[in-house]
C-alpha cells in the first residue's frame, strides 16, 4: 500500500515533534449566578514525532482525542500546553509570516469530500484556490494561465482529465470527489499531508484504488503522512508507525508491525479483537469491549481504561500509567508491565 510504510531507504529526520502537547476546552456549567467552569481534557500530555518521508497512524474510538490533535497541527485550534515543532520550529514562536509559510506545507484531506468541496465552485476553481490565496498573502504575481497548468497538472496527477475541470463537485464519483480533494491538498507541494479517515466514505471497491494513488504520490513527491482512522486493518497496510489513543492519552505506540505482532495494551487488543475478518467459519464472541468510551470531562482516577478493563486492579483504580519502553520501538502504558 503507502509507500515508505517500513521506513526503509527514507530520510528518518523528524519532521514533526509533538512533545507534552496539551487541549482543554473550557465548559461552563451550572446556573446564572453560580456558574462553573469545568475543563474537558481533549488531549491530555500527548508526545510523539514523525519521520521524513514515513506515514504515522494515529487509532482510537471517536472521543479518543484523535481529531483535536490533527486540530492542533493544522494550527486549527491554540494548544493548551506543550510543544509542537515542525521541522525545528517551534509554532508557538510563529510569526504571521511564520504561519503562512506552515500552511504552505501541511495540507489535508478529510473523511467526507461532498461536505469539504464547495459545491458552487467548479473543479478548476476548488483545486486552484490554495494557490490564489497563497499568491495573495505572499504578494506572489501568478498568472492565471500558470495557475490554470498547474491545476491541469494536479488533477493528472491523481488519474483525472482536464476535462472534469468544468464541472461541479455534484456531477462527479464519490471516488472522483476524494481524488479532487487531494488534488487541492497537493497543489501547494506540502512536506506533511493529514488524512483524516481517507476512505471510510468510499465504497469498498474504490478504497484500494485510493491507497494505492495516495501510494503513488507519497513515492513521487516524497511525501509524509499523519493517518487517523479507526480501521485498524487499513492502518496495518498503510503505516510505519502506530499510537493507540484512549481518552486523551496515547495508551500504547511503535512500529506498526510490532504493535500488529503483539498488542499488549488491553485496550489495542481489544480493537484488534473487534475487527471484521473475511472468514465465514469464524463464530462471534461476546463483544471484546463492554460499554462505551467515557467522558473527557469527568476522567475516572487511575488509568482511564480501568472501567471497562477486565484486568483491572487495585492500582488501576488509583495510579495513572505512564508510558513504558517494552522494546527500543514499542512503548504501552499499563500496570501489566509492571507485575
Amino acid at each position: 500500500m503507502l509507500a515508505n510504510r517500513e521506513g526503509r531507504g527514507v530520510d528518518m529526520e523528524h519532521l514533526l515533534r509533538l512533545q507534552e502537547v496539551y487541549k482543554y476546552f473550557p465548559i461552563a456549567a451550572g446556573g446564572f449566578l453560580r456558574k462553573k467552569v469545568r475543563l474537558l481534557k481533549a488531549v491530555d500530555g500527548v508526545s510523539f514525532s514523525i519521520g521524513k518521508g514515513t506515514s504515522f497512524a494515529l487509532a482510537g474510538e471517536s472521543g479518543s482525542g484523535k481529531t483535536t490533535v490533527a486540530r492542533l497541527i493544522l494550527l486549527l485550534e491554540q494548544l493548551t500546553g506543550g510543544s509542537l515543532q515542525f521541522e525545528a520550529k517551534d509554532v508557538n514562536r510563529f510569526t504571521g509570516q511564520d504561519t503562512v509559510w506552515y500552511r504552505t506545507r501541511v495540507q489535508a484531506v478529510f473523511q467526507d469530500a461532498s461536505s469539504s468541496l464547495n459545491p458552487r465552485m467548479r473543479i478548476r476553481d476548488i483545486v486552484g484556490e490554495p494557490m490564489e490565496i497563497q499568491q495573495a498573502a505572499r504578494h506572489n504575481t501568478l498568472s492565471k494561465k500558470e495557475i490554470h497548468e498547474k491545476t491541469e497538472e494536479m488533477l493528472y496527477l491523481v488519474g483525472l482529465s482536464g476535462t472534469v475541470m468544468n464541472n461541479y463537485p455534484h456531477e462527479l464519483s464519490g471516488g472522483q470527489k476524494q481524488r479532487v480533494a487531494i488534488a487541492r491538498a497537493m497543489i501547494l507541494n506540502p512536506s506533511l499531508v493529514i488524512l483524516d479517515e481517507p476512505v471510510s466514505a468510499l465504497d469498498v471497491s474504490i478504497r484500494a484504488q485510493i491507497l494505492n494513488l495516495l501510494a503513488d504520490i507519497q513515492e513521487k513527491l516524497g511525501l509524509t503522512y499523519f493517518i487517523i482512522a479507526h480501521d485498524l486493518a487499513m492502518l496495518g497496510h498503510v503505516s510505519a508507525q502506530i499510537a493507540v489513543m484512549y481518552l486523551g492519552r496515547i495508551v500504547e505506540i511503535g512500529k506498526t508491525e510490532e504493535v500488529y505482532a503483539k498488542p499488549v495494551h488491553p485496550y489495542t487488543r481489544a480493537l484488534f479483537l473487534a475487527m471484521p475478518l473475511p472468514d465465514p467459519t469464524r463464530v462471534k464472541n461476546k463483544p471484546s469491549l463492554a460499554g462505551e468510551i467515557g467522558s473527557a470531562l469527568n476522567l475516572p482516577q487511575g488509568c482511564r481504561f480501568h472501567p471497562r478493563c477486565a484486568f483491572a486492579e487495585t492500582r488501576c483504580r488509583e495510579v495513572d500509567p505512564t508510558l513504558m519502553e517494552i522494546s527500543p520501538t514499542h512503548q504501552v502504558a499499563c500496570h501489566k508491565m509492571t507485575a
